[in-house]
């Protein structure tokens, strides 16, 4: 019997389960992240301190996390968030540093109700323009960003579109993220995802939001994805803030079938 919660960062949901997904095999991983015949959701966390300083509210935590698929992921910038509440809930801290698989990255609670967490991401490769709508950057996680009109991005069959594009390795080893965008027509962006790893679209995605706001270039973005608002600030030597809410859906006991 395993005990876990569950919770989301603008739709975008997460396992953290009572004991160390590490000591799970890559197919327990995966059975508790299916939809239909496990918990369901994009992706596990686990979240340990490495120091702590309660007079200051700050600490610096380890993050691992792991994709649907089962296999450790590259950095997850919702996921990082919502790493980063937990921290907050746990050890009651308001700020710190979290040490993913892509470096350090640091992060704050911006407000306690509603629940809002900033975390910051730096470009690994600065935007790269492939054509005149498709462009390429890393910021922890490969993506590739393909511009079309807002009319077209909500009805786009992105699950028949993205999948050749996501295993496409010219750009990345392991393929990309696929995600299609377009003005609102008021100064705010849509943005859809489909993520590798998950190999579906998300409700949203925290390094594709980043990586859009990196593409245009602005001090501030408002993109709006299916699971809801996102902000991204800054840009400063690739350095960019990731500010959106999270929220808990709900724990419980998972009654393994006898693969766990």
């Amino acid at each position: 019997m395993l005990r876990f919660q569950k919770l989301q960062a603008t739709g975008n949901d997460f396992i953290i389960l009572d004991q160390p997904p590490h000591t799970l095999t890559e197919d327990q991983r995966q059975l508790l992240c299916d939809r239909h015949f496990g918990i369901g959701a994009d992706g596990l966390l686990w979240i340990e301190p490495i120091r702590v300083i309660h007079s200051h509210q700050t600490g610096i935590f380890r993050m691992y996390y792991w994709n649907a698929d089962g296999r450790e992921g590259t950095f997850c910038g919702n996921g990082a968030r919502v790493a980063f509440w937990l921290a907050h809930k746990r050890w009651n801290v308001s700020h710190g540093i979290l040490l993913a698989a892509d470096g350090a990255h640091e992060a704050y609670i911006v407000a306690k109700n509603p629940q809002l967490v900033a975390v910051q991401l730096h470009l690994q490769r600065l935007p790269y323009q492939l054509s005149q709508d498709r462009w390429f950057v890393h910021t922890g996680s490969p993506h590739l960003l393909i511009q079309t009109s807002h009319e077209e991005l909500r009805s786009l069959p992105i699950s028949e579109i993205a999948p050749p594009l996501r295993q496409d390795k010219s750009l990345d080893p392991g393929g990309v993220n696929v995600s299609f965008f377009a003005s609102d027509g008021n100064g705010g962006w849509y943005l859809r995802t489909y993520e590798r790893g998950v190999e579906a679209e998300t409700l949203s995605c925290g390094t594709a939001c980043v990586a859009l706001a990196a593409v245009l270039s602005q001090s501030q973005a408002h993109i709006y994805t299916r699971g809801g608002k996102l902000t991204v600030r800054g840009g400063a030597h690739g350095a960019f803030w990731l500010i959106g809410s999270v929220g808990f859906c709900f724990q419980g006991e998972y009654g393994a079938p006898d693969s766990i």
